[in-house]
């Protein structure tokens, strides 16, 4: 017998203009195939995502899209699940059953009480406090003291999800050990997947300038202040090596901070169709995160490309140990801004770094493989029994 199983997420997985809308996209395509899906997302853009619901349609039995409600401060409550509630979910599922509860995020076990009991499976994306503590350690003073509060509340209330689900499962290995330390025996891996090297062949077209290209979905503020740690610490350090450099920042949703961003050196795109031909045109790709976690969908892309990478350790999270053959690491201006320059001057370094990315990228999980890991957490939520290898 097909499980039912309700998806709660916090936005619309299509279109795809996210790592996690990405992420949620790839596995529903696929999860389709074997169990009966629901998908019900928390929307804090509700009425874009009302209008794209039916693009869910062949592969779910039914989307239901709710508003979330504006978020309050408190002194109590993390700031992630004020920014989730929403009232109306108890009336989109007040009559709804299930096999298994998909719940994506810890901020969203709240709505569990609005629904019929049943076998919980959490994926993490992130682990959300630590998020919190990167974000405290990049910021001063008040800022500073703030981020670190957030990040023990977070930490209080996300460990309490996990010890509420029926099954946790995280994306990379180093995630799994964090909620292995809180107590958590059992955390399946459900990685982000990747399209194979081969899918992307296409030589790199260049142009008359260099470019370096940052993608990204820039309604994620870790995003904002990447491009923006970028453009005002590292690009003028490159310009002064390289001139001629132009920076493409691609992707939904620019903020005003973003776009202001924009001059002699900087395009702004907004969301585009298609990040395959920024990516394909790039001749350098940047990841210059310094709040994250997880896996990031935009490095299984550039990877699948076979892109020079130059990257911060936060992007290069999840992706193996091989992964440091493949991309160019660097955290500060300084060397990040020396390690592109490098790669703009030298062809055949970066014809190297190209063919180690595109080898490593055929070592790393593809999406087939990241769906029937899914799967299989739901099957273990229903049964009860533990697996053989966690």
């Amino acid at each position: 017998m097909r499980l039912r199983v309700l998806f709660l997420t916090c936005h619309l997985p299509f279109p795809p203009v996210s790592g996690g809308r990405r992420r949620e996209f790839e596995l529903l395509r696929r999860i389709g195939r074997e169990v009966d899906v629901s998908v019900c997302a928390i929307s804090k853009t509700y009425e874009e995502d009302r209008s794209n619901a039916g693009a869910l349609a062949p592969y779910c039995t039914d989307v239901r899209v709710v508003p979330a409600e504006p978020a309050r401060a408190s002194d109590v409550i993390p700031f992630q699940v004020l920014r989730h509630r929403s009232r109306h979910v108890r009336r989109a599922l007040r009559k709804a059953r299930y096999d298994v509860i998909h719940v994506e995020g810890f901020y969203l076990m709240q709505h569990l009480r609005h629904i019929e009991p049943g076998p919980t499976v959490l994926v993490e994306q992130n682990i959300e406090y630590q998020l919190w503590e990167q974000r405290a350690a990049h910021a001063r003073g008040t800022a500073a003291w703030r981020h670190r509060r957030e990040a023990e509340r977070t930490r209080v209330a996300e460990q309490e999800a996990w010890r509420t689900a029926d099954v946790v499962a995280a994306l990379t290995e180093e995630d799994r050990a964090v909620i292995r330390a809180s107590g958590i025996d059992h955390v399946p891996l459900v990685p982000d997947g990747i399209a194979r090297a081969q899918d992307h062949l296409a030589p790199t077209v260049e142009g008359s300038r260099p470019v370096v290209t940052f993608i990204g979905n820039f309604a994620y503020e870790p995003n904002v202040d990447a491009a923006q740690h970028f453009v005002k610490r590292v690009l003028p350090r490159l310009v002064h090596s390289v001139p001629d450099v132009h920076v493409m920042l691609v992707g939904n949703a620019p903020s005003m901070a973003v776009r202001a961003l924009a001059g002699r050196h900087v395009t702004v795109t907004g969301r585009v169709p298609d990040v395959g031909e920024y990516l394909q045109a790039a001749t350098v790709v940047v990841c210059p995160l310094r709040v994250g976690g997880g896996v990031k969908v935009k490095m299984l892309e550039a990877l699948a490309y076979s892109k020079a990478i130059v990257s911060t350790s936060v992007g290069t999270q999840g992706l193996g140990p091989g992964v440091h053959e493949a991309v160019v690491e660097a955290d500060d201006p300084v060397p990040m801004a020396a390690a592109i320059a490098e790669l703009l001057r030298d062809p055949q370094r970066r014809r190297s770094l190209e063919a180690a990315a595109g080898a490593h990228a055929a070592t790393l999980p593809t999406w087939e493989d990241a769906a029937e890991a899914l799967v299989g957490c739901y099957r273990l939520a229903a049964t009860g029994r533990q697996p053989l290898d966690a």
